[in-house]
């Protein structure tokens, strides 16, 4: 009797601790378009999202090109991710992690998601963290197109570390 080959997915493993974990996306303007684009047009920049289980806990965030003369780094809002990895947690183990970037010049917006322990503040510095991203974007398109858009997704398994009492408030 033929038993027909089944696979089975796998999935990469997470260990996020709730009270030291946090996502962190690292974008950086790359200005290769040829011919240069105007210098300030008011609407260039780069829009980001980051998603957990389609919960938005980063965004949707504009960031103008004027303010990307150095790389910047954005945190996740801390109480909301905690909130999706512990419902997460709770049914199943898996999280859906999505990162979305939408630019208005070719080759223009660049971003990386990071997990990182006991960050303190919103940026850390400019420059690259000694670490592999989870997921990174660089979209390129054409040099006579003005807007560029990408998305990354990633599906982990969560196990959760630190603080796992949580009290809802009953109003």
């Amino acid at each position: 009797m033929y038993t027909p080959w089944v696979a089975t997915a796998c999935y990469p493993t997470l260990r996020f601790d709730l009270e030291r974990d946090s996502f962190v996306v690292w974008l950086r303007w790359v200005s290769m378009e040829r011919p240069p684009s105007p210098d300030a047009p008011p609407s260039q920049g780069i829009r980001v999202e980051l998603q957990l289980n389609r919960n938005p806990v980063l965004g949707p965030t504009i960031l103008y090109r004027r303010d990307l003369d150095a790389p910047v780094y954005l945190r996740a809002n801390g109480a909301r991710t905690r909130d999706v990895l512990r419902r997460a947690a709770g049914r199943g183990g898996f999280v859906d992690v999505q990162l979305v970037i939408h630019g208005s010049v070719a080759n223009a917006p660049y971003a990386a998601l990071y997990l990182v322990r006991d960050y303190e503040g919103e940026a850390i510095s400019t420059t690259a963290l000694a670490a592999t991203p989870l997921l990174q974007l660089q979209p390129s398109t054409p040099g006579d197109q003005w807007h560029v858009a990408a998305q990354a997704n990633l599906r982990v398994a969560i196990e959760l570390e630190g603080a796992r009492v949580h009290l809802e408030v009953l109003g």
